[in-house]
């Protein structure tokens, strides 16, 4: 299948997509994400956290979907983050932990600091705060984790 991205966009969630598919339409989003792609990925993102909870491994489709959706910048993507980071064993050693701070630190963890009804935020804000004292991260560190990340999608 050739995607037409424009399309896609607009009728996501009623087009199947296989994982060659998604790996297509994730390439072609590294280089023409616009603004409103946030549900796409989100979307994207959940369909290759649902299939690494069937198999083992990490693939690159599942890095990229991840790394398109942090560089979106939004709070909330945190918990999409979080639950793919958590599909399997090696989601959660293979995915970066610095992608769980799409709206840099104080955006991401005052977000979960406020989700007091979410059933993950105390194991979140356990992780990021391990991460955190781990790593010694700031914003500009992710950033240029986040652009390493990306040259390594566009070489």
């Amino acid at each position: 299948m050739s995607i037409d991205l424009d399309q896609l966009r607009t009728d996501f969630t009623n087009t199947p997509l296989d994982e060659a598919d998604r790996e297509e339409a994730l390439h072609l989003l590294l280089g023409q994400r616009r603004d409103g792609d946030a549900d796409l990925l989100r979307h994207l993102l959940a369909e290759e956290t649902a299939a690494h909870r069937e198999g083992w491994g990490l693939s690159e489709t599942m890095v990229l979907a991840a790394l398109l959706l942090a560089e979106c910048g939004r709070e909330e993507d945190v918990w999409t983050l979080w639950e793919a980071k958590n599909a399997s064993f090696d989601t959660m050693a293979g995915l970066d932990g610095f992608l769980l701070f799409p709206a840099g630190i104080a955006g991401t963890t005052a977000h979960v600091i406020a989700s007091e009804q979410h059933p993950e935020r105390a194991e979140l804000m356990t992780y990021m705060s391990e991460y955190l004292e781990y790593e010694k991260l700031t914003d500009e560190d992710i950033r240029s984790h986040i652009a390493g990340l990306r040259s390594h999608y566009v070489s």
